[in-house]
């Protein structure tokens, strides 16, 4: 049953005794201990709970001022309950008793709290709440101008080679089987002839295998597909652990096969489309950064409010999906946490895509975006003069495509290689024999978007991307770089938390700066 804070600050807390001067100095502290808990009430989280049944819980207001804090800190749950005990700032924040080194709550209740919201999907209520925040204190303009961008996110299973992995997805079986008969796993793995995964902390490191030899792996990997086998079927008998032997059957797709049938199991040769990486977190993704260097984990998208810095929405994606197919999302996320239309958006390349501008058009944004540009000293479409239908175009140097040619709903011009391969312009050009474009309905407005981007009004709004990489920047420094918990909707709820902490931070920094 819900659990309601007492809105009468008592004469011991550490707020009262210290004084409303010091609370003042503390910062982040002080201000969540004086506008926190009008801007948290327990009522907010009254959906999460039973209306009649079951003792009062730990107030929810408490609890998210305490989730607000760890997010600040970078910390565990259990230096949660230290600082509770121990740390004065925290003791102020919360409302706490100065002398008292009772935690408020235990460990346990802070755990259960955080699957709560999940189960009952209130996870983002602290960042709504946030923006409202500065919806209130006037930081907010009638209509918004947004900046989009993403950011990669480490992930935290771990990443481990085809033989652990496998050894890994076995262990997992053996344990869902374990808890089904509340058998301990160890017992379980033993009836079933598959100890030495549960009982080694690395099937790789354990086996004496010739990792040279082709034939020893190729023996050591067909031991691990009989396991693999034995683990399928006790699931089978057992009754259950069907996620477990669909992911165990999964990894063993992506990464093995058989080039005879009678022949013995090798690697796959390549990466497999979507290949599960960990069996600890099976959401994380391989994945590239901008720069070309590679990650495991996910990707983060946001959309920060450009003439405020405030954080207005958050996606978190695998690292495959394109930026510009998350615009109308993001914008839409936006409009409802604000309660103001998004009037404009402003991206860099990636949201240059002809899926982003659809998107962008259906949510009746106008998107301004950087946009791809040929490489330094060749020639990209816009040097090309093209007829307002398509069907003609010369090249720079002033020749006319020599054929015309059908593709899907455009036209691809094609230049002689007779003129190509004398033309003083050929190496600017193409590198191929002769030259072609590829012209298709959005051609010219894709090139009026190139002019712009260079103008200088373009480059005005397109300097505004930066307040995105500031945001993304504060996230960073907050520890959102890198997951914390399993799994994308944990690591989605960790950014919106953040998010929460960075906006109230900018918020009540900005209203300090207007009160001097």
């Amino acid at each position: 049953m819900l659990g309601e804070r007492d809105p009468q600050r008592r004469l011991f807390s550490a707020g009262t005794q210290l004084g409303p001067t010091v609370v003042a100095r503390m910062g982040f502290y002080g201000k969540l201990a004086t506008e926190g808990p009008q801007r948290f009430q327990d009522a907010d989280f009254a959906g999460a709970y039973c209306a009649d049944n079951g003792r009062p819980s730990v107030a929810p207001s408490m609890l998210v001022m305490a989730r607000l804090l760890q997010h600040y800190e970078g910390i565990s749950d259990a230096e949660v309950i230290e600082r509770c005990r121990y740390d004065l700032r925290w003791k102020v924040a919360l409302d706490l008793d100065l002398a008292s080194v009772e935690a408020p709550f235990a460990k346990s209740t802070f755990q259960a709290f955080r699957v709560r919201l999940t189960v009952h999907r209130q996870e983002g209520l602290a960042f709504e709440k946030s923006v409202k925040a500065a919806r209130d204190a006037g930081l907010l303009p009638p209509r918004l101008r947004v900046a989009l961008d993403s950011s990669p996110v480490r992930g935290r299973g771990a990443v481990k080679d085809t033989f652990n992995l496998l050894s890994d997805a076995i262990v997992a079986v053996v344990r869902a089987v374990a808890q089904t008969q509340e058998t301990p796993p160890a017992v379980v793995a033993r009836q079933a002839g598959l100890a030495r995964h549960v009982e080694a902390p690395s099937i790789k490191g354990t086996e004496g295998v010739d990792w040279d030899n082709a034939q020893a792996v190729g023996v050591f990997l067909d031991r691990l597909l009989e396991d693999s086998e034995r683990a399928v079927a006790l699931a089978e008998r057992a009754g259950c652990a069907t996620e477990e032997v669909a992911l165990l059957r999964k990894v063993i797709a992506q990464d093995v096969e058989r080039p005879t049938p009678d022949g013995p199991p090798t690697l796959r040769q390549g990466v497999a489309p979507d290949r599960t990486v960990s069996v600890h977190d099976p959401e994380m993704r391989h994945g590239h950064k901008s720069n070309g260097k590679s990650y495991t984990g996910h990707k983060a998208h946001i959309a920060v409010e450009v003439t405020s810095g405030v954080i207005a929405a958050v996606e978190v994606t695998a690292p495959a999906e394109a930026d510009g197919a998350q615009v109308q999302s993001l914008v839409a996320q936006a409009e409802q946490t604000s309660g103001r239309p998004v009037e404009h958006a402003v991206g860099d390349t990636a949201y240059s895509t002809r899926t982003a501008l659809a998107q962008a058009s259906e949510a009746k944004v106008d998107l301004v975006t950087k946009m791809p540009s040929p490489r330094q000293g060749r020639h990209g479409p816009g040097a090309f003069q093209v007829s307002k239908d398509g069907k003609t175009a010369q090249c720079p140097a002033g020749m006319a495509s020599a054929e015309l040619k059908h593709r899907g709903n455009g036209y691809l011009h094609v230049w002689s290689s007779e003129h190509c391969g004398a033309c003083a312009l050929k190496l600017a050009c193409t590198r191929a024999a002769r030259r072609t474009l590829l012209v298709l309905p959005d051609f010219h407005e894709r090139r009026r978007r190139e002019r712009y981007a260079h103008s200088e009004e373009g480059r005005g709004l397109l300097r505004q991307r930066m307040a995105a990489e500031h945001g993304l920047g504060r996230l960073k420094n907050l520890g959102a770089g890198a997951a914390r918990y399993v799994g994308r909707a944990k690591t989605r709820a960790q950014w919106l938390w953040t998010a929460a902490v960075a906006n109230l931070s900018l918020v009540w920094r900005k209203q300090a700066a207007m009160a001097t």
